[in-house]
């Protein structure tokens, strides 16, 4: 059997089209064709891709056994965390680029790559042009979509489907794609954080345990604090009333030591002044913008590798090596922001408030550094 004939019936056994394996290979469905009618065959630098697409072992094509393919991608997987942890999108996709060149349809690849071109393009907002968003965008969907037609029946599809879901809510506005995708994910109660406790044993059992608490408790219902009070239906008073609350489980949750948790206790803070002002209470309104400030520096100036205080978080570490780059934001800036906006009014309600002033001078010095 020549190697065209071997491809061709590797093809047919993973049901795939000529067109989708040339998409996949970055070449002409053209070429492919030439190849499985033996007119040409594959130039040497193709055969890993080849080899690797197919899951075939070095008898079967050339090849690359299965075993060292899988030691292979975790040590790429593993190599790209170094840039994910100092928030280093640009450098994880120029390296995932060059990786899939060998391993074309590996699903992981192919999403981290998604992940990181969203995260630098759009997040980072990097695209120059509409134009370059386009071709971003619609690349960052191809690689998803590519990713969840080579998963296998046994692997975690939720990845590129978090990844979709996420850009077809805020850079395409597509709700209708959305929409189908959210609706194949699974329920809250039958996640990897519901049972990932079970597989370990003593402390990194309990340390499973303890950060699933940390991120159900205040991640996850703090987004949903925060998208209730961005609802119209409530008045400026009920809005307040729902950011207490979501002040106070992270309170609760972290035994009033909040860690990096500072952060939404200082736009939350902030935001309570918005709604303080329009509810005419300027004295309130500005001592939440200090709550706010107070909030922004702790997070900022808070001691790296310290433990959470709470017994039910005892195995926990605020790691502040792990640098989210993604949002350059500082929290500094983020309530500046917010109390710059003419729409909110401080600066035109404030002009010539001493304390206002000397707020906005604290920020401005954070800000210029």
């Amino acid at each position: 059997m020549t190697i065209g004939e071997t491809i061709r019936q590797l093809r047919r056994e993973k049901d795939i089209t000529q067109e989708q394996l040339a998409e996949a290979l970055g070449i002409t469905s053209r070429a492919v064709s030439q190849w499985e009618n033996g007119r040409t065959a594959p130039d040497i630098s193709q055969l890993p891709a080849l080899a690797n697409f197919f899951d075939v072992t070095t008898d079967h094509l050339l090849g690359v056994d299965i075993d060292r393919r899988e030691e292979e991608i975790e040590r790429i997987l593993k190599h790209i965390r170094k840039y994910q942890e100092q928030g280093d999108a640009e450098s994880t996709a120029k390296y995932l680029r060059e990786q899939l060149k060998i391993y074309p349809n590996q699903p992981q690849l192919l999403t981290n790559l998604a992940a990181a071109l969203q995260d630098y393009y759009f997040a980072q907002g990097k695209a120059e042009t509409d134009e370059q968003k386009k071709e971003i965008s619609d690349e960052i969907v191809s690689l998803c979509e590519r990713a969840l037609r080579y998963c296998k029946p046994a692997d975690d599809s939720s990845f590129p489907k978090q990844v979709l879901i996420y850009h077809y809510l805020h850079y395409l506005n597509d709700k209708e794609k959305a929409r189908d995708m959210v609706m194949s994910l699974p329920n809250i109660t039958c996640t990897r954080e519901m049972f990932a406790g079970e597989l370990y044993e003593g402390k990194e059992a309990l340390a499973q345990r303890q950060s699933t608490l940390l991120r159900s408790l205040t991640h996850m219902m703090h987004n949903m604090f925060r998208n209730i009070s961005c609802d119209d239906e409530y008045s400026p008073a009920q809005k307040i009333e729902i950011l207490k609350a979501d002040d106070a489980v992270i309170k609760l949750v972290t035994g009033g030591k909040p860690n990096y948790f500072h952060c939404i206790l200082a736009v939350n803070s902030a935001m309570q002044a918005v709604y303080f002002l329009k509810l005419g209470d300027e004295e309130k309104a500005l001592e939440m913008l200090e709550a706010a400030y107070s909030h922004a520096d702790s997070f900022e100036t808070r001691p790296d590798g310290e433990r959470f205080a709470p017994c039910w978080l005892s195995e926990l570490v605020d790691n502040r090596g792990y640098i989210h780059k993604n949002i350059p934001d500082t929290a500094y800036d983020s309530i500046y922001h917010i109390i710059v906006s003419p729409e909110n009014r401080f600066c035109e309600t404030f002009e010539g408030n001493a304390r206002f002033e000397k707020l906005m001078e604290k920020l401005r010095e954070k800000i210029s550094r």
